[in-house]
C-alpha cells in the first residue's frame, strides 16, 4: 500500500510539473509584455481614490489544453478598499460573463465559478492565452496584498501563481475636492451616460478601448455630463477611461450588452 501512494504522489508531482503557464503584464488586451512574473510579486503604486484595473496574460505552454480557473486570495487589504476580476480565454475578447464584480468576490480565498451549465472555467489551447484582470477599488492610503493562483479545474491544484500588491500614499492633491467619474448604466445597450465632478469644464476627455486595445471612442467632454451612443459598438466588455488635462482620473470597465 504505501508503494502505490508513493507512486501516487510521484504521478501527482509529474502532472503538476508539465502543467506550466506563464504570467506576464499585457497591454490592456492579448499582447503580453515584460518577463514573466510566475511566482514574483508585481507592484503599483497609485495616488487617488478609484479603481485601477491591471491587465495580465496567462499562457500555457504545457504542451496540452488546459482547464483553467482563478483562485484569488487576499492577504491584507485597508479598510474600505476591495476588489473584482476578469478572467477569459483569448481570442473570446468579449468576457462575457466571465467578469465579478467586488460583491461576487465575497469569500476568501474565492476561486471562479464552475456550475453545471455554465463555461466560467476557461480552455487554454497549448500556446494559448487567457486574460486575467484584476480591479482594486482604492479607497485611503495604505497597502494591499493578493494572491493569484491559476488553477487546474481537474484537479483542482494549483499550476502557479503571482502576488499583486497595490499601494497608495497621500499626494500633495489630497486637500483638493476629489474628482470623481459615474458611468451609467452599466451594462449599456444604446446610451451610456458619463457623469463627472471635480473636474474644470471644457479640460477633460473620454476614451474607450476594447480588451485587445484597440481605440473605440475618443472625444473631449465640454460639461460635466455626456451620453455616448453605444448601439453600434459589439457586445463585450470595454475600458473607459476619463482624462483630465491629458492625466488619467479615473478607469472605468463598462459592459455593452444588446
Amino acid at each position: 500500500m504505501k508503494k502505490i501512494y508513493s507512486l501516487l504522489s510521484l504521478l501527482l508531482l509529474t502532472v503538476s510539473a508539465n502543467a506550466q503557464v506563464e504570467i506576464r503584464e499585457s497591454n490592456a488586451g492579448a499582447v503580453a509584455v515584460g518577463n514573466d512574473i510566475s511566482g514574483t510579486t508585481f507592484t503599483a503604486n497609485v495616488t487617488d481614490d478609484q479603481t485601477y484595473i491591471f491587465y495580465f496574460n496567462v499562457k500555457n505552454v504545457s504542451g496540452s489544453d488546459q482547464y483553467l480557473r482563478i483562485k484569488v486570495l487576499e492577504l491584507s487589504a485597508p479598510a474600505g478598499w476591495s476588489d473584482g476580476v476578469c478572467w477569459g480565454a483569448y481570442p473570446d475578447d468579449e468576457l462575457e460573463g466571465q467578469c465579478y464584480t467586488a460583491a461576487a468576490v465575497n469569500t476568501n480565498p474565492w476561486t471562479t465559478p464552475n456550475p453545471p451549465g455554465v463555461m466560467h472555467a476557461q480552455t487554454i489551447p497549448d500556446q494559448g492565452n487567457g486574460l486575467l484582470w484584476p480591479d482594486i477599488h482604492v479607497y485611503g492610503t495604505g497597502s494591499a496584498h493578493y494572491r493569484y493562483y491559476v488553477m487546474s479545474n481537474q484537479g483542482g491544484f494549483a499550476i502557479d501563481s503571482f502576488d499583486l500588491v497595490v499601494s497608495r500614499t497621500l499626494s500633495i492633491d489630497d486637500n483638493k475636492v476629489a474628482a470623481t467619474v459615474s458611468a451609467y448604466p452599466n451594462p449599456a445597450n444604446n446610451l451610456l451616460t458619463i457623469n463627472t465632478t471635480g473636474i474644470e469644464n471644457g479640460n477633460s476627455s473620454v476614451k474607450i478601448v476594447d480588451v485587445l486595445g484597440k481605440l473605440i471612442y475618443n472625444e473631449e467632454m465640454s460639461a460635466s455630463s455626456k451620453k455616448i451612443d453605444v448601439s453600434e459598438f459589439k457586445n463585450g466588455v470595454y475600458i473607459l477611461t476619463v482624462m483630465d488635462k491629458g492625466a488619467i482620473v479615473q478607469t472605468r470597465r463598462i459592459v455593452v450588452k444588446h
